[in-house]
């Protein structure tokens, strides 16, 4: 969070004076530097049609950087979700003790077609179906799940006889085709037109629509672009709520959670963050354009997009005027674009050159963070990050003890993962999400997780919670295994 605030300070706040404290755009950059990201952009986004004309651009700009935080944090959580919820469900098919649970399967189905296990998945959605408690609606959300594991096989003609024998009628069913026809790109079904149609088809008794049915509305919506109908929705649904629930025998209730809510929040805020920066970038005023242009570089970067990655950093570094410091990072994220490009010795020669600067904390932290996100090996950042590291100490240099953090829970060594990124959290706010990097924050959780050390991953999610409601799901999953590791009966208890 420092490297945003040093943009900002340097890119926004010299190109205007301050307001009033009830100023909206004040108001929600307060929050975002307690790392609050849904707050911060509930509060400007709502007055995002009040803004001055004036203060527009700004206003973009601030709402882009802010749904990137949040986008990039939505991916981590949905990665250890993915992780947990595997564990969870596999340990309750195989133990003979939770094993006539019939919605486990349906749930694993799901998670494994996330992952791309396309064939373990369809014989989960099989076995679902062929019990003989499930539900019609299970079953035919099965079948939906079943058929699109077959179309990403390549087996067309075999999901479309799934897909064509559905209850059309029911909502719920309506909404998860809708998911599975714009999840595998067939946006000839029109999925936007059958998830209208299924909200118009759901009953009028004022209650909240049910969280499944969100989650699929908001990557249905997130993938055409309607950003501002997924954010109507987001609004109705309380994003803790369960997913499925399911009584085993007395005192024994099984919650169920789908993973791809996370991972439909980090494509939606993602898809707004690019569309407000490019807003942002077609300003007249550099001192807005230019930092536009240089998160957007990072959006297209971590988001798969390395061709418009390029061709935003170079107009960054290009635009010249800037401090040496921003002007490094630029560089750094040009290299690792390069690199994806294919152009890996062009790319390793530019971050050599770059290490030869004077020791930079931020800039070696963003070097071996970048290369860690996309699994490239450059031990050269590794070395010169644990020289810096093994010289200093302080919050100064909890961003270089993240990036190593990261780097060893990527290289599954769990305990020196755990050693630096506990090295770089706020002693005296350990789990508290004002003081802390939030992506530090998971990945600890998850390197205490691999450690089986569940309850310090517990707190951590708890207290993030607190400000995430998506996150309950992550506590639900790894108290799950927490339970079935300790042997203990009954219901677990959750932070």
């Amino acid at each position: 969070m420092k490297r945003f605030f040093l943009l900002f300070t340097f890119f926004v706040l010299l190109s205007g004076t301050s307001h009033a404290v009830d100023d909206p755009l004040k108001g929600g950059m307060q929050l975002y530097k307690k790392h609050r990201f849904e707050e911060a952009f509930n509060r400007i986004y709502d007055h995002l049609a009040e803004a001055e004309s004036n203060r527009r651009d700004r206003t973009y700009l601030s709402l882009g950087m802010i749904c990137l935080e949040n986008a990039k944090l939505y991916r981590e959580l949905y990665r250890v979700s993915i992780m947990a919820n595997l564990d969870y469900l596999t340990r309750l098919i195989s133990d003979e003790s939770q094993s006539n649970s019939c919605l486990a399967k349906l749930y694993l189905g799901k998670t494994l077609l996330q992952t791309g296990e396309l064939m373990e998945s369809a014989g989960f959605f099989d076995k679902f179906i062929a019990e003989k408690k499930t539900g019609d609606r299970d079953r035919q959300i099965a079948k939906i799940g079943l058929g699109t594991a077959y179309y990403l096989q390549g087996k067309h003609k075999r999901a479309e006889r799934y897909w064509a024998k559905l209850n059309t009628t029911d909502p719920q069913v309506m909404a998860a085709l809708a998911s599975a026809y714009s999840s595998v790109g067939l946006s000839e079904k029109e999925p936007v037109s059958i998830f209208i149609r299924a909200i118009a088809a759901q009953p009028e008794s004022g209650n909240k629509p049910m969280i499944q049915a969100v989650s699929d509305s908001i990557g249905v919506y997130a993938e055409a672009g309607l950003i501002d109908e997924s954010f109507k929705l987001l609004k109705r649904v309380d994003l803790k709520a369960f997913f499925h629930e399911e009584t085993l025998a007395k005192n024994k209730t099984i919650r169920f959670y789908d993973p791809a809510l996370l991972q439909n929040l980090s494509l939606l805020y993602s898809k707004a963050g690019l569309k407000f920066l490019n807003e942002a970038g077609t300003s007249t005023d550099k001192k807005i354009k230019v930092p536009a242009k240089y998160y957007l570089s990072e959006g297209y970067e971590l988001f798969g997009k390395p061709e418009q990655a390029k061709q935003a950093v170079e107009e960054v570094v290009s635009s010249g005027g800037m401090p040496a410091r921003i002007a490094n990072r630029s560089k750094v994220r040009l290299a690792l674009v390069d690199y994806i490009l294919g152009n890996k010795q062009e790319a390793e020669d530019q971050l050599n050159a770059l290490l030869k600067i004077k020791s930079d904390p931020d800039l070696a932290a963003e070097m071996l963070l970048s290369c860690s996100n996309h699994q490239i090996d450059f031990p050269q950042a590794v070395i010169s990050a644990s020289a810096i590291a093994q010289a200093s100490e302080g919050k100064p240099f909890a961003n270089i003890n993240f990036a190593l953090g990261k780097y060893y829970l990527w290289k599954k060594d769990y305990v020196k993962a755990v050693s630096y990124m506990e090295a770089g959290r706020d002693k005296s706010n350990k789990n508290r999400v004002e003081n802390n990097n939030l992506l530090m924050l998971v990945n600890l959780a998850e390197a205490y997780y691999r450690s089986k050390k569940f309850s310090e991953a517990l707190e951590i999610f708890f207290e993030m919670s607190k400000h995430y409601p998506a996150v309950r799901q992550i506590q639900v999953t790894m108290q799950g295994v927490y339970s079935m590791e300790q042997q203990s009966a009954g219901d677990a208890k959750i932070f």
